[in-house]
């Protein structure tokens, strides 16, 4: 089993995530397993987010869309 991330340390003491790396629970210590359980954690919620506002940016061109052709049909007198 293994995260699908790593988190990389660079020299000025930041931190980077890098999502086309796996990290190896075995390749761990349990300190290291903390930190990345929360930051899974992070991600998951994070990943949840992004998906929740492309749905509602589909949902807000189809309603536009819809309301475009009431407006259009109204004006023709369709109804």
């Amino acid at each position: 089993m293994c995260f699908n991330f790593r988190i990389i340390d660079i020299a000025d003491g930041n931190q980077i995530i890098d999502r086309n790396l796996k990290t190896p629970y075995s390749a761990l210590t349990p300190l290291q397993m903390v930190e990345y359980i929360e930051m899974d954690v992070q991600l998951a919620i994070m990943d949840m987010m992004e998906r929740k506002a492309k749905e509602e940016t589909g949902r807000k061109r189809l309603v536009s869309v819809r309301n475009q052709i009431y407006k259009i049909a109204c004006f023709c007198g369709l109804v």
